[in-house]
């Protein structure tokens, strides 16, 4: 009998240790965050690469928000509570972007939005739209807490990669006073 519960419990471990590899290849190689179901980083870059594609195609400006929640502390097993917070940021970034714009995940405290086919200024309307929704949620979750900050790139030329375009927006979300938008074009 005892010989059983162990070969049982053996077979768990690995069950176990063949999931977390699982795990740990959708988050390096897949593009979807596994606890939002956005565009991961990855899924970020290959949505940038598109955008790139079409401003050497067609001309199409195009853009990078990146949204930074620094008080918002995501365990590294989240809870429900955690997922639905998660979730609804996400929605509400989602809300505030065009239909034509993705929405994903770029760290455990920052989301990040491709905004295509933009005209020239549209980021900074895409930007504050999503500014003004943020506002109103983090006044009632006290989980995020009043501070947020948002960077923004308008790229008008193909010679940017997508890390240097995601980059730029996270620098500029750094740079960004709270509650607040700062914008560049590149």
């Amino acid at each position: 009998m005892t010989h059983d519960c162990e070969a049982t419990e053996a077979r768990l471990e690995a069950a176990e240790a063949e999931l977390e590899r699982i795990r740990f290849t959708l988050d390096v190689v897949g593009t979807v965050d596994l606890d939002t179901s956005l565009l991961n980083r990855n899924g970020l870059f290959e949505s940038i690469q598109r955008a790139q594609r079409w401003l050497i195609r067609r001309g199409d400006i195009y853009g990078a928000l990146y949204i930074r929640f620094p008080n918002l502390v995501v365990p590294e097993e989240p809870t429900p509570a955690h997922l639905e917070l998660l979730k609804h940021i996400a929605a509400t970034i989602s809300a505030g972007v065009r239909d034509v714009d993705e929405v994903g995940r770029a760290e455990e405290n920052a989301f990040a939005a491709v905004l295509a086919d933009l005209q020239p200024g549209t980021i900074e309307i895409v930007a504050n739209r999503v500014r003004a929704m943020l506002s109103r949620v983090a006044k009632n979750s006290p989980e995020i807490g009043d501070l947020f900050h948002i960077g923004g790139v308008e790229v008008h030329a193909a010679t940017h990669n997508s890390g240097a375009v995601l980059d730029t927006a996270r620098w500029l979300s750094l740079e960004a006073a709270a509650d607040s938008v700062n914008l560049s074009a590149l």
